[in-house]
């Protein structure tokens, strides 16, 4: 079977069912976004939360709780998702861009310390592939300068946080269920209050939050059925002496023509039309998901710690966490690698090969100054994803590390 990393990595047959019976209208879902909350609560330990239509929406409210305005700087790391700044932009906030490590992809300390002003009101902390960002130094500079801190978990989810320091230094948290996450509803956000002291402003700004009409949530059901009919046929050529042109790939731009899929991320800087909650839709579908988060992170554990173990060490990753979204290594040549691994049938990926994915050119827009992170900009031309896709088979993740190690050729970030 095909592995695209991209491409709803974490369905499964009976998630495709699902979608199936409700598309047909055979599966009750009316209580489902209530049972969704209730099992929230449980692994957040009562704390507050709240569910969105997308991502950056969650990331938007979050936001709008701590009170960002146009007065105000929003500290992000470079190399990240266009979806990370865009809720900054739509507040008229202005985005502050600080450096990398080259270890785990995450935030530069040092790098972030020398970036406060007298303006920045928060940081917001991304938890690269799954890669856990240190919160408690984080934390403790932010309260130094008064500064709230935004945990994004948009690359995990876990059933239990207790032995970790997600969520317990940070104000707000929040967490993507997009089609290429942790555990997927195709779309969906989620916020979690860590700080009571905003408990009353949320509630206040969520009441006024309508949730989406049924056409717009069968989407997400409609985009499992179909991009699974995708995947099936990928690599199935179209003419037998043409291997290039295949019906996947037709399938793709049919569908995308006719506007049934989109891209999750494109390099536009979208306007925010409105906050939508999360529908019974979505709710159904990530709940199944839920039932299967465990299971999920454990065999992203096991295809994890195959490239650990066989990865020659110059190109391994230093990883903070063994629940990875995607495995990153450093190469000099990761298009090259990436066109030998496709003639494999396997599709990897370059998150993130623009400082702000998957903006090329034209950063200005996202108010991101060139040279500002030097490090960042030179790690996003090197940067390959491995897939952890939950499909993979061993043989076939054994089969990735000889393609990598026979090929790859090691990058080194000069000092």
């Amino acid at each position: 079977m095909p592995t695209l990393i991209g491409s709803i990595p974490t369905v499964q047959a009976d998630d495709l069912e699902l979608a199936k019976r409700i598309l047909k209208g055979q599966e009750n879902i009316s209580n489902s976004t209530a049972t969704l909350q209730k099992s929230l609560e449980g692994i957040f330990k009562s704390k507050e939360v709240y569910l969105f239509n997308r991502g950056r929406e969650a990331l938007y409210f979050a936001l709008k709780t701590l009170g960002i305005n146009s007065n105000d700087e929003v500290i992000v790391q470079a190399m990240t998702c266009v979806a990370v700044v865009t809720p900054i932009l739509w507040l008229d906030a202005k985005p502050v861009y600080v450096d990398i490590n080259q270890n785990d992809f995450n935030i530069d300390i040092v790098d972030l310390e020398k970036k406060i002003t007298p303006k920045t009101k928060a940081i917001v902390v991304q938890h690269t592939f799954g890669n856990i960002a240190d919160m408690k130094r984080i934390s403790e500079m932010a309260m130094k300068h008064n500064i709230y801190v935004i945990e994004d978990c948009a690359h995990l989810f876990y059933t239990d946080y207790s032995k970790t320091e997600i969520n317990r230094y940070s104000d707000v948290s929040f967490f993507s269920f997009a089609q290429d996450k942790g555990i997927s509803a195709v779309q969906g956000g989620l916020v979690v209050i860590n700080n009571p002291q905003f408990e009353k402003t949320v509630m206040d700004l969520y009441l006024n939050i309508e949730t989406q009409s049924k056409k717009q949530a069968l989407y997400n059901a409609k985009y499992i059925q179909l991009w699974s009919l995708i995947k099936k046929y990928y690599f199935t050529p179209i003419l037998p002496f043409q291997s290039r042109v295949t019906l996947g790939k037709i399938l793709v731009m049919i569908f995308r023509w006719l506007r049934l899929i989109k891209q999750q991320a494109t390099s536009s800087v979208d306007t925010i039309l409105n906050m939508n909650r999360i529908s019974e839709v979505q709710s159904a579908l990530l709940l199944n998901q839920l039932e299967k988060c465990d299971a999920i992170n454990k065999r992203r554990e096991e295809i994890t710690n195959i490239y650990d173990d066989k990865l020659n060490p110059e190109l391994r990753n230093k990883t903070t966490s063994k629940y990875l979204l995607r495995y990153p290594v450093l190469l000099s040549n990761p298009g090259v690698l990436m066109q030998q691994l496709k003639v494999h049938k396997y599709i990897c990926g370059r998150w993130y090969n623009s400082v702000v994915f998957p903006i090329h050119g034209n950063l200005d827009k996202v108010g991101y100054v060139s040279g500002s992170c030097p490090k960042a900009e030179v790690l996003v031309k090197s940067i390959l994803n491995l897939s952890t896709n939950i499909d993979l088979e061993d043989e076939e993740a054994v089969e990735i590390v000889r393609i990598v190690n026979e090929n790859g050729k090691p990058f080194k970030l000069s000092n």
